[in-house]
């Protein structure tokens, strides 16, 4: 398959997801227009904000990582093909989890399910990535440093996010601040390898 399509069909699915996260945010119910009752009605609401804004990150960030590694590709293959749509399957039902954590707030069911669904993503993302690495898909293929890298970072999340979702049978809350901190760490550029960097300089 063209790869053109591959990343036109995985932007849609991508924009599709973070557009559904804003439907879990609730309209409040007031009895009638009253500022009285809406202000406090949109303070009670805030709380919705953390899994909103914690989701819409977490699929921003995997969209980012995504058009960076697929760009790199020169041919798309079955296989690759295949992992991908497993990716996107998973970033299609994380408005859902994000939706149930909205409304009933921490509790440990709705936080394992979030984590899972995390969990479910970054397994899906590493094993992509791994797919191209394996199969040296990708004009990078012989940065040795830079790959090294990349699995590193595509792992502590690999990694972290199960552990996280463990921890939610016995702190839920706890579980929901690791998730935060996650998506703010992936946010953060990671230092240019020493390779890199004198790539850039040139």
């Amino acid at each position: 398959m063209n790869k053109a399509r591959v990343e036109s069909f995985s932007d849609g699915v991508f924009a599709f997801a973070i557009t559904l996260l804003v439907l879990g945010i609730p309209i409040p119910d007031i009895k009638s227009a009253d500022d009285q009752l809406l202000t406090p009605a949109l303070l009670g609401a805030l709380p919705h904000l953390v899994p909103y804004v914690t989701s819409f990150a977490t699929i921003g960030i995997i969209w980012l990582n995504h058009h960076s590694m697929v760009h790199e590709v020169e041919k798309v293959k079955h296989t690759t093909l295949t992992l991908n749509l497993l990716l996107l399957l998973v970033v299609a039902f994380i408005p859902y989890p994000t939706g149930v954590i909205g409304r009933y707030g921490a509790l440990r069911s709705a936080v394992v399910l979030y984590g899972a669904t995390f969990t479910a993503a970054g397994l899906a993302f590493t094993a992509l990535w791994l797919d191209i690495r394996r199969t040296r898909l990708s004009r990078d293929h012989k940065n040795e440093a830079c790959i090294r890298s990349t699995t590193v970072r595509n792992l502590i999340g690999t990694v972290i996010y199960p552990a996280a979702t463990a921890l939610a049978f016995i702190a839920p809350k706890t579980s929901l601040g690791i998730f935060f901190g996650l998506a703010a760490f992936y946010f953060v550029p990671w230092p240019p390898t020493a390779q890199e960097r004198e790539t850039m300089n040139h």
